[in-house]
């Protein structure tokens, strides 16, 4: 019988090593068991995902300029609007 060299993995992937708090593997160990049949690769996809869905959104802000930026009052009134909370002004019918 012959040594076996390291696994090849399929597709574009690579296998990396990297050190985490105790604290935060055990979340990403939980989460994997939960929703991934506990892979632990498929939980660091989707956190990678999050992170292109905010580069995204940083590159979009940049590349509007000064038409991307919004006072923190903007964004609040935006947040709520989206949370149709009552507090916002609705509009009256007029007849």
């Amino acid at each position: 019988m012959t040594a076996r060299g390291p696994r090849r993995r399929s597709g574009r992937t690579d296998k990396v090593s990297i050190s985490l708090d105790r604290s935060d593997l055990a979340l990403l160990r939980k989460r994997a068991r939960r929703l991934y049949g506990g892979n632990l690769s498929a939980v660091v996809a989707e956190g990678v995902g999050r992170i292109r869905e905010d580069e995204g959104r940083e590159a979009l802000v940049a590349w509007l300029g000064d038409l991307g930026r919004t006072a923190p009052e903007q964004r609040e009134s935006i947040r709520a609007e989206w949370r149709g909370d009552s507090t916002r002004r609705r509009r009256r019918r007029t007849a």
